[in-house]
């Protein structure tokens, strides 16, 4: 029997989860979170997660206790990629709980004032007047994942608004998407992640030795074109790829990031991030123009295969017409649970890891 690998020219990889780690993008999201509800200058809730979290280093230490592996895995399962998308949620469904346990009174307050930070800091009075039952949070959210088990992509983040009205009765525009508050989340997580905030997190690690990643990266540069589509702003992407030494092995025609995502994203009123296949189908035709790339109608790639670890890779690569092949590297402890979501959504080939591609191709 043929296999169907035999035919493949291009292999295009998602980085976060399949070369490059994902914790420090968990890292920068608690530390956004945190600050936005603890810190005197948003809400100033101090003890919100517990009276121990007041110092970056001890946020990392207890980053459960912000936001918790299970929101995590939930998300990653709904096919919600971006990572101020993960910060967003956190904090409007936080904000919510907290609002749901205010006088209905109160809101009129909140929506009086003419701007997003006067509204936190209103929002903020108003929690010192009372006490917020933080468990409130974690109900609040299983509320929410109750309530939108079969949405996928862009259709979770699209219910937040809904989901708000119907909790608290009333309509507020900063849960809408791209609102001020997601801008305001978008801000601050760069800052942290870009160390403006007066701390420095951890650079990047790679989810297998580097070496080892320089060893099949180079074996299969000698048969296949490799390139990138990934989630990553384009000057995430390139630095650290640069100083491990592995920006080298991929055509520098075909890295595809969330810029080139933005930049199309003008032409349109839709999300083109994954999992739409946007990204995808720009590393397999570079040439055409995005206005091109959004219309292009289905078309099978058997010489493409799309490398990820999460539900949002297998759904862009199935989109773009190409094979799916799912690595187990990605956030989550638990292989096995990862193995079946990733069968359940249609990955066709699945391996432990970017090593062991070398077996399968």
């Amino acid at each position: 029997m043929v296999n169907p690998m035999d035919n493949l020219e291009l292999l295009v990889f998602d980085l976060d989860g399949v070369i490059t780690s994902e914790q420090k993008y968990w890292n920068t999201a608690r530390l956004t979170v945190w600050e936005m509800l603890c810190q005197p200058h948003y809400l100033g809730l101090a003890e919100h997660f517990g009276s121990g979290l007041t110092n970056p280093d001890l946020v990392l230490e207890q980053g459960e206790a912000v936001i918790d592996t299970d929101f995590i895995t939930e998300l990653k399962n709904r096919a919600v990629n971006s990572n101020w998308d993960l910060t967003f949620f956190v904090v409007s469904l936080q904000i919510v709980a907290i609002l749901a346990q205010m006088n209905p009174v109160d809101l009129l307050v909140v929506q009086e004032e003419e701007n997003l930070i006067e509204q936190l800091e209103a929002i903020g009075y108003l929690c010192k007047k009372q006490t917020i039952d933080q468990n409130h949070s974690q109900q609040i959210i299983q509320k929410f994942w109750q309530e939108s088990t079969d949405f996928k992509g862009t259709a979770v983040q699209d219910y937040v608004p809904i989901f708000a009205q119907k909790i608290l009765g009333q309509n507020l525009e900063l849960f809408r998407s791209h609102s001020e508050l997601w801008q305001l989340c978008y801000k601050n997580f760069q800052a942290w992640y870009e160390g403006q905030q007066g701390y420095q997190l951890p650079d990047d690690e790679t989810v297998l030795p580097v070496v080892e990643i320089k060893r099949v990266l180079g074996k299969l540069a000698q048969h296949y074109k490799l390139a990138i589509a990934t989630g990553r702003p384009r000057n995430e992407t390139i630095e650290p790829l640069t100083k491990l030494g592995l920006i080298e092995y991929f055509d520098a025609q075909l890295i595809v990031t969330y810029d080139e995502v933005l930049e199309a994203e003008k032409l349109v009123d839709i999300k083109l991030g994954k999992p739409h296949p946007f990204i995808v189908l720009k590393a397999i035709y570079p040439d055409q123009t995005d206005a091109e790339l959004i219309q292009l109608s289905e078309n099978f790639h058997p010489r493409v295969a799309y490398i990820g670890d999460a539900a949002s890779d297998v759904a862009a690569a199935k989109a773009a017409g190409c094979w799916s092949i799912g690595v187990l590297t990605g956030f989550g402890t638990d292989l096995e649970y990862k193995r079946k979501l990733l069968e359940k959504i249609g990955c066709d080939y699945i391996v432990a890891n970017v090593a062991a591609l070398l077996d399968l191709l």
